[in-house]
């Protein structure tokens, strides 16, 4: 196998992924739409992710989310890493206060690259070794908010 062949099956293997996203969607954190309201009376907000292009859109449609989020931006529209990724959603939209909620260290990393704080959401997937605060599940997020950005 090539290397050319291997890029252009997993391409298509994310065209089939979104395709597939956008007609059934994802399983959702407990009280997800809930948190979000509650955060938009206050704040703006913003998705930055690793994946790929499309991504993102399919799963805003998929579960009606999209009115929530001001921008979005994903490493595979961008070319640039989570934390420039970071840095550009903060650039492009004058935000003078921001910070970053994420699961894994990577996302730790992308926040110190980008200069804003870490929250860690230990109900996600990986771990974190230094987050400046710490989630056990979504409808805390408010509060932690609340402590960052008023």
């Amino acid at each position: 196998q090539t290397a050319e062949f291997q890029k252009q099956i997993l391409a298509e293997c994310c065209v089939e992924e979104d395709v597939f996203l956008r007609e059934y969607g994802a399983e959702l954190y407990d009280g997800l739409e809930e948190t979000l309201r509650t955060l938009k009376e206050k704040y703006e907000l913003f998705i930055v992710s690793n994946c790929q292009n499309g991504y993102i859109d399919a799963f805003l449609y998929a579960h009606k989310l999209g009115d929530y989020f001001a921008d979005i931006e994903m490493s595979g529209r961008t070319g640039l890493s989570k934390g420039e990724n970071i840095e550009l959603i903060i650039k492009r939209n004058s935000i003078d206060k921001s910070m970053y909620i994420g699961d894994t260290e990577g996302d730790e990393k992308a926040s110190r690259y980008a200069g804003i704080p870490f929250i860690y959401a230990k109900y996600g997937f990986g771990k974190a070794v230094a987050p400046d605060a710490v989630i056990g599940r979504l409808s805390e997020l408010p509060d932690v908010a609340a402590k960052f950005l008023d």
